[in-house]
């Protein structure tokens, strides 16, 4: 397969770009630097059995042009051949230099021509101590002999376990130190910039001690080493000497996932508000266990496509979870998101141009950077935008403890109120027979009209204690009932009716006359037995309270497909501040005694209209203007 694929990268090559075929590179003195790799011819060795002899003699006609400014063949266990012609007899008196600025090639072999016709081979490669090269940095630098004159022939050989891209330049001098310049500057102000973050973080999460810091500056430790490896610094500054770690680049991918997913837990609050997320995680991390432990047991570059596969899924997880978590209205995680969604693009273009899959450019290499260090923003503002949105949470919370506890002050305000109503009502309901049963103890207990007279006092005041606890156990069951009444059609004008007829004696003594308006034909859902009641609790406090020959009024109306029932009296009336207090338990306009009644029937009704659907609701012009009491319930179908 390899070997096929190969043939097409050859034929490929071979048909884009004969315009170059065989031409050299002139160097002339007013350049600085020089594109090479349009100029060069590409040669692959499947097998890597080729020699230097082989390449120039038996194999030269084999050579095919390359049209890429930077040449990438992917991962391959090929051997490349180049090779490139150039004529530096204008610039004889300059130094010049091969640059391969690609810093992770496993070996690279520079063949120069002499002046006696020979080649001679220098070796450099990330596999060799960081002292083998010539000059210090980190790309590949091979200086050139420009004293030969006439065109001259060069060759280079590349192998490694990892991808191949080439980046190829030459250089003068001046051109050097340039790129050199540009070069240091550039990566300066990215690992400046990761320093900082680090450094910044890890001051946070000492002062805050919150673990959530811990994580990040953990992440970021892992950005920095995969970088330092990958552009060839690490081999540079931190172990020159030991270039067998570089095989190990993978070792920062590693810390960098343990990390980000240990972030994503407490930044995201996984565990409180998504805990099937945060079983997502936990698994993932158990995962990562098991694939270190494969990645230590695995030569390359099958642990090179391990760790390519396991920086794919990482980013396609937390890109997919930020968007999970946002969509279901976490709105802290909308610079989470912002991060992972762009770093995904990125690593995406990366890992397209590492396999071969697009053309290569040198920026390719960037990318990994540029999604670090954005990623890496986002996050520390991610980071500062989670203490707002906690905080702004916080002083919701509050604000709705404060309402609460606000709320649950107020009903023990009422309840206390309530007691003391209570409390107050029983204890003229109790003074009355207790006052009772003092008068008739004082009578002359001679004769026998007196002792009627003291049998009618104790026991109108039991009848009357007896009324006050049942009518109150009443009322505190219909309170506390926790299923609603059994609601059928009814017809109120003949409740009414039936009513008036139990009353008649009541309105002849006191002549009062009813006019019962209800419509005929309505007809309303309600509990029947109930709404009789509350039909009876409001017809006799009309009696009760309406002068002598006034008048009492039952009507009905239609309203938004509910029935109205409105009984209106033209008796004592009572205060607009009073309407709403009439329903509370124990309330009775004027003295808090009545020797009738309660203060529980208007509670009571409005417990049973509520009950089953329905609103009452009391109005009234004023003391002395008469009062009105409306039932709303709904109408049968």
């Amino acid at each position: 397969m390899l070997k096929f694929r190969n043939i097409l990268v050859c034929l490929g090559l071979l048909c884009a770009a004969l315009a170059h075929a065989g031409e050299p590179v002139v160097l002339s003195a007013g350049q600085n630097q020089v594109t090479v790799a349009r100029f060069m011819d590409v040669l692959v060795d499947p097998e890597g059995h080729w020699d230097f002899d082989q390449i120039r003699g038996e194999f030269s006609g084999r050579f095919a042009p390359n049209s890429a400014a930077e040449p990438n063949f992917g991962f391959t266990s090929s051997v490349i051949w180049l090779r490139f012609t150039l004529n530096s007899s204008t610039v004889s008196d300059q130094n010049w230099y091969f640059a391969e600025r690609y810093p992770i090639l496993d070996h690279i072999a520079l063949f120069a021509p002499s002046a006696d016709g020979r080649y001679q081979r220098t070796d450099m490669g990330d596999t060799l101590p960081f002292a083998h090269r010539l000059i210090n940095h980190r790309a590949f630098i091979f200086p050139l002999d420009t004293t030969l004159k006439g065109p001259r022939t060069y060759y280079l050989r590349i192998s490694g376990k990892g991808a191949i891209n080439v980046s190829p330049m030459l250089y003068s001098a001046t051109g050097l130190v340039e790129y050199t310049y540009q070069d240091t500057l550039l990566y300066g102000v990215f690992y400046g910039c990761l320093l900082i973050m680090v450094i910044y973080n890890a001051l946070l999460a000492l002062s805050l001690k919150e673990p959530v810091y811990v994580y990040f500056v953990l992440f970021l430790v892992g950005i920095l080493v995969f970088n330092l490896n990958i552009n060839g610094f690490g081999l540079q500054f931190v172990w020159p000497g030991f270039p067998k770690l570089n095989e190990y680049y993978w070792l920062g991918i590693y810390i960098c996932t343990p990390a980000l997913a240990m972030y994503s837990r407490h930044f995201l609050a996984l565990r409180q508000r998504f805990p099937r997320y945060d079983r997502l995680l936990r698994h993932y991390l158990i995962s990562l266990g098991v694939l270190f432990v494969v990645q230590l047991l695995i030569p390359p570059p099958w642990s090179y496509y391990l760790s390519t596969l396991v920086v794919v899924i990482t980013v396609l997880l937390f890109s997919w979870l930020g968007w999970m978590v946002w969509s279901r209205g976490y709105r802290a995680a909308r610079l989470y998101v912002a991060a992972w969604s762009v770093f995904l693009l990125l690593i995406f273009i990366f890992v397209l141009g590492n396999i071969d899959w697009m053309p290569y450019a040198s920026v390719i290499t960037m990318l990994p950077h540029i999604g670090a260090l954005w990623v890496v923003l986002m996050l520390s503002l991610a980071l500062g935008d989670r203490i707002r949105f906690l905080e702004q949470e916080r002083n919701q919370l509050f604000i709705q403890a404060r309402e609460s506890l606000e709320r649950h002050v107020a009903e023990i305000e009422q309840m206390n109120r309530a007691k003391s109503t209570f409390l107050q009502y029983v204890s003229h309901e109790l003074n009355t027979p207790i006052n009772w049963i003092g008068a008739a103890n004082s009578l002359d207990a001679s004769g026998p009209d007196r002792d009627s007279d003291v049998w009618d006092m104790v026991r109108k005041g039991q009848q009357r204690l007896m009324g006050m606890v049942g009518t109150s156990l009443r009322y505190f069951d219909l309170a506390d009932r926790k299923t609603p009444p059994l609601v059928t059609r009814c017809q109120p004008l003949w409740m009414m009716d039936a009513l008036l007829a139990t009353r008649a004696d009541a309105l002849s003594r006191r002549g009062l006359t009813v006019e019962n308006s209800i419509a005929a034909k309505l007809a309303v859902r309600a509990n029947e037995t109930e709404l009789q009641e509350v039909l009876a609790m409001v017809l006799d406090n009309a009696i009760r309270f309406s002068d002598a020959g006034g008048r009492i009024v039952a009507e009905s109306a239609v309203r938004a497909g509910d029935a109205e029932i409105r009984i209106r009296d033209q008796g004592r009336g009572a205060g607009a501040y009073q309407l709403e207090s009439l329903f509370e338990p124990f309330f009775v306009v004027g003295s808090r005694h009545h020797e009738e009644g309660y203060g529980l029937s208007l509670a009571m009704a409005r417990v049973m209209i509520e009950q089953a659907g329905g609103r009452i609701w009391a109005e009234s012009a004023g003391p002395q203007r008469g009062f009105t009491l409306v039932i709303r319930v709904p109408l049968a179908g």
